[in-house]
């Protein structure tokens, strides 16, 4: 099944992949800048908007798999932009299929968000297997908890994520899955293989994902651009749009 997708804009080809819990309409408020000058081109990842969840769909090779389907299909080779787990399904698929796209963009991403023993820049296991089981109890809730640990020292993020909080939950089998990427996957010793252009944004005031984790990333793949923005949280699109279309215009257009 593919996913939900929407098309706007003119220009060169960006598609755009939201984060856990969200849906393709977080970028909306960004979207009226971006599309004056990109043809802007979203998906609702399984189980989050109007994309149903069928189990196992947001599992890491299914997941990988139904994206380059829906690449291929597209006219011209798009960059791709991702935001959170949006960005390391970006990065996934960059790595096994670079020959698809013009470019990569990854928002306050990383590419491994669960801590380990040699790794410092990402979320405590515990964290995250709290979520997984407040999520059995109580998703709604669940997200919005993770929605306050997104805006955390960012007052501008918060007002533009007022309404957000209150749209309907993701599927809670989906909202698992995607919980289980976040925990296992670990693209660190592939980094060096990212074969297109890559710029990375990240908030200074991220409280999900820490920008060391943008930093690393940055110096393990050559020629990669890096922009930290400093009173921005997890959602720097949201706190500020002006300034993350200034850093994608300069490098892409």
């Amino acid at each position: 099944m593919s996913w939900v997708r929407q098309v706007s804009g003119q220009g060169p080809v960006l598609v755009m992949l939201h984060g856990w819990g969200m849906e393709s309409r977080v970028f909306a408020s960004w979207r009226v800048l971006l599309e004056r000058r990109f043809t802007c081109i979203t998906y609702d990842l399984p189980g989050h908007g109007q994309t149903p969840c069928r189990p196992g769909e947001l599992g890491w090779k299914e997941s990988l798999q139904q994206l380059t389907e829906m690449l291929r299909r597209e006219e011209a080779a798009p960059i791709l932009l991702g935001w959170s787990l949006g960005g390391l399904l970006a990065l996934g698929l960059v790595l096994l299929h670079p020959e698809l796209l013009k470019g990569l963009v990854l928002i306050s991403s990383s590419p491994a968000f669960r801590q380990r023993p040699d790794w410092s820049a990402g979320i405590p296991e515990d964290t995250l297997n709290d979520f997984a089981q407040r999520l059995r109890v109580d998703p709604q809730g669940t997200r919005k908890r993770f929605l306050a640990l997104q805006m955390l020292s960012d007052p501008l993020g918060r007002r533009a994520l007022g309404e957000i909080a209150d749209w309907p939950s993701p599927d809670p089998l989906c909202l698992a899955e995607g919980l289980t990427l976040l925990r296992d996957v670990d693209l660190r010793d592939s980094l060096p293989n990212v074969a297109v252009p890559l710029q990375i944004l990240h908030g200074c005031q991220d409280r999900v994902v820490p920008p060391a984790a943008s930093r690393y990333m940055h110096e393990q793949v050559p020629g990669s651009r890096l922009t930290l923005l400093k009173q921005a949280g997890h959602a720097p699109f949201l706190s500020q749009p002006e300034a993350c279309w200034d850093a994608l215009t300069e490098v892409w257009l």
